[in-house]
């Protein structure tokens, strides 16, 4: 990073009293593409494009082979702002904005690690030998943590990279060496558009599970609040998608598998990307600049209703959010600074659910007995009874209409059943039936 970043990250380091008075919150962003982001930096508001009062920390394991991302790895706390030599973001710049204004007590810090093209079972997972195929890739986990990371990496598991400045214990242990309290605030994830192309797809809920348990392991934050972005349906071949046609289950896998993993825990939520406009017609794995930025704010959304669910009852109301569910569901949530709607369920244990535009994000519902939220829609109404199930609304277009209904996402579980096969199975079949509902030529924002 260039000394005049350093020194301002240096000076902001030791602005605002008030902010110092509370802990500093740091926030993890990782995963692969479309966390990198492909956001054109000068499509950003001026206001956003560089923000020197959120410290961001930032790798890119390209770094590693002298990519495009190599000058932009961080040597110290700087603003946030797009990087590389593309001057690129991800959802990471409006996300650092609405919880830097949802908190303002506080400083917000991000640290961010991704690199396209990564799996869970070859590239994060925690203890992972080098992946022979892509050195560059390998051994993420360790990359995020460092010593952090409890894993041994002896024999045919020594680390590709000995040498490399980890991410996150270096970025803790600078705050730490300036005075500041630390609270880590969550783990946000975007990643799975790798494994709905083959057959990882169908081991992608138990991987996820295992990267979860393991981040928070490492941590010391058994309830670390969690929030995953669910691959779109941009990759459906029938959508223009990349993946092959006859792959579509893998896709539906993955896709099942994020919101289970969602609505069995409750410190874990989803949130929708059906709504994003590719960023060309030859690239539709990948998002266009305004998505990302609506992708951000859906982000901080759905950390806000996790962090609202977890200081109140599952009675009261989170606040700027749904209510939360009957049985422990989490409160659902609206985007884009749109209002917070939907209210407590009662009887089976189902979250609120509510619904808004494409362009501000309809609130999506939470899991039935203390399923995760769901943040951002199509634009449907989503409507659920007493023990209906806990569908996303209008996450491509269609309107949950009953309890167990396929008709609609379909990812929540049926009032009164437990997290697991069944859940899967109602997932996996709904979303088999979204694969083409919904037209082309969508925009997000």
């Amino acid at each position: 990073m260039k000394r005049s970043c350093i020194v301002l990250a240096a000076g902001v380091l030791s602005l605002s009293a008030s902010a110092m008075a509370q802990p500093v919150k740091v926030f993890v962003l990782a995963g692969q593409s479309n966390m990198v982001g492909f956001g054109v930096g000068a499509d950003l508001p001026v206001e956003l494009r560089s923000q020197p009062d959120i410290w961001y920390d930032h790798f890119n394991p390209d770094a590693r082979q002298g990519g495009p991302y190599a000058a932009a790895t961080s040597t110290d706390w700087g603003p946030l702002e797009p990087k590389g030599e593309a001057r690129r973001y991800g959802p990471e710049i409006t996300f650092g904005r609405a919880i830097a204004a949802a908190y303002p007590e506080h400083r917000i810090a991000i640290v961010k690690v991704s690199q396209g093209g990564t799996n869970l079972v070859d590239h994060w997972g925690r203890g992972l030998p080098p992946d022979p195929e892509s050195l560059y890739k390998s051994q993420l986990y360790h990359a995020l943590l460092g010593k952090l990371d409890s894993a041994t990496y002896a024999d045919d598991r020594a680390l590709e990279y000995p040498e490399e400045v980890t991410r996150l214990d270096n970025a803790l242990a600078r705050l730490e060496s300036e005075g500041h309290e630390v609270e880590i605030a969550a783990l946000v994830w975007m990643q799975g558009e790798n494994e709905a192309g083959w057959s990882a797809a169908f081991r992608y809920g138990d991987a996820l599970r295992a990267f979860i348990a393991a981040v928070r392991g490492d941590l010391g934050v058994p309830d670390l609040p969690v929030v995953l972005g669910r691959v779109s349906d941009n990759l459906y071949p029938a959508n223009g998608g990349p993946i092959a046609v006859g792959r579509e289950a893998n896709i539906d896998a993955v896709r099942a598998a994020q919101v289970t993993v969602a609505e069995e825990d409750p410190r874990v939520a989803w949130v929708d990307t059906d709504d994003f406009a590719p960023r060309s017609p030859d690239d539709t794995y990948h998002f266009d600049s305004a998505a990302y930025q609506v992708l951000g704010q859906r982000f901080a959304d759905a950390y806000i209703a996790l962090a609202s669910a977890e200081g109140s009852s599952s009675a009261s109301s989170a606040t700027g959010a749904g209510s939360a569910g009957a049985a422990g569901g989490d409160a659902t949530t609206g985007s884009s600074g749109s209002a917070g709607v939907g209210s407590s369920a009662t009887g089976g244990g189902s979250g609120a659910t509510g619904s808004s535009s494409a362009a501000t994000g309809g609130a999506g519902s939470a899991g039935a007995d203390g399923g995760g939220v769901t943040v951002g829609s199509s634009g449907a109404t989503a409507t659920t009874g007493t023990g209906s199930a806990g569908s996303a609304a209008g996450s491509s277009g269609a309107a949950p209409v009953g309890a167990g209904s396929s008709d609609g996402c379909g990812c929540g579980m049926a009032g009164g059943g437990g997290p697991g096969a069944t859940a899967a199975a109602v997932g996996l079949a709904a979303l088999a039936g979204l694969r083409r509902r919904r037209p082309r030529g969508r925009q997000a924002g």
